[in-house]
């Protein structure tokens, strides 16, 4: 037998040589550019809820009990706990990165299943997101929950493709990790979907019960704990103090749903003058309340509003907004173009693949 041929164990050993060589290069070229350059309230958060034990954010003269979800905060608090900065939190979100570079290989692997370039298509993957340069940024320059987020994002949807529903032990790991997402960040949970199209029936057939009902419990559970922990807190059972303020400024054509306008100034601009004055006089409740008054308010007097800032979200996804805010102004101008290429390349790949490629895909 030839000790190279396919099936030998010398073809495996290369194989995974090629896979260890895929994930670590472009690890440690990441590794080679940290620096903390920014931090995020998760950071401040972190430190308060070490310092006093809640989850809290100083913000525009208060302290925010209900400011932002728990999850990437306890995990900078436990490295923080353990005697590691901001530093050692970077090399934690490298360390997610890797991962979402290994799971982008096995769903390529999973979904091209026995073609005969699932192998190496897969090994570009992991190599094109392990070295792609504007995932990498939130990684090694910043303590941001981008790489943690992305994380769970990948995993569900490598699991929503893979899990057998046969398999109790899977759809309980599954439906764990969900909750884990939904409470992280709820926008998470449509990566639970392909879970649906691929079982359609599942929950519709009225059997296992009992399983069923703990499924949706494990799912649901944790974000309506931190809902009810939220109302104890405020009055107001609400998924963050921010949220309606968040949906105020999404519907805002000035600012192209961001918190900067053209000209630099930011969303405070489009308030009125005792408006700013109550965001720095009110408590968290009452600024949400402000919000979601002004919120309603417009979606009323202007029916149409929604479906046009989502076509501006739309098109601000894949080229950028025209103003991208204060800490990215002083970027390189080249990077900025750099990035409009790359996402424009990507939204061709994705329109030629649903003519070219392979649809499961």
């Amino acid at each position: 037998m030839n000790a190279g041929g396919p099936g030998s164990g010398r073809t495996g050993l290369h194989a995974r040589w090629w896979t260890v060589a895929a994930l670590l290069i472009p690890a440690v070229i990441r590794c080679s550019f940290l620096q903390v350059d920014q931090v995020f309230e998760a950071h401040t958060m972190a430190l308060d809820l070490l310092a006093t034990g809640q989850f809290g954010h100083h913000y525009f003269g208060s302290w925010d009990r209900c400011f932002q979800f728990p999850v990437y905060t306890t995990l900078l608090a436990v490295i923080y706990g353990l005697g590691g900065g901001a530093a050692v939190a970077l090399w934690f979100q490298v360390a997610c990165g890797t991962v979402v570079a290994y799971l982008a290989m096995r769903l390529v692997q999973h979904l091209l299943h026995g073609r005969p370039t699932a192998r190496a298509m897969s090994l570009v993957a992991a190599w094109v997101v392990g070295l792609d340069p504007f995932l990498a940024y939130y990684q090694v320059r910043m303590v941001h929950p981008f790489a943690w987020d992305m994380l769970l994002a990948a995993a569900l949807l490598f699991m929503a493709l893979t899990v057998r529903s046969e398999q109790r032990l899977e759809i309980i790991l599954f439906f764990a990790l969900g909750g884990l997402a939904v409470l992280n960040r709820p926008t998470l949970g449509v990566f639970m979907f392909p879970f649906i199209l691929r079982h359609p029936r599942y929950f519709l057939r009225p059997d296992k019960v009992l399983l069923k009902s703990w499924l949706l419990v494990l799912l649901f559970g944790p974000i309506a704990c931190w809902v009810l922990r939220n109302h104890a807190l405020t009055g107001r059972a609400q998924l963050t103090s921010v949220t309606d303020q968040m949906l105020w400024m999404g519907q805002q054509e000035e600012t192209e749903g961001g918190g900067y306008q053209k000209d630099g100034t930011t969303y405070l601009h489009l308030l009125s003058i005792p408006e700013r004055h109550r965001m720095f006089t009110a408590d968290p409740a009452e600024r949400s309340w402000l919000f979601r008054a002004k919120w309603r308010a417009e979606r009323e007097s202007e029916p149409g509003l929604a479906w046009r800032m989502f076509a501006v979200k739309w098109r601000n996804f894949w080229w950028s907004r025209s103003s991208i805010g204060q800490d990215h102004a002083a970027s390189p101008i080249w990077a900025m173009q750099l990035y409009r290429v790359h996402a424009a390349l990507l939204l061709l790949l994705f329109v030629a693949s649903l003519f070219l490629g392979d649809r499961r895909v």
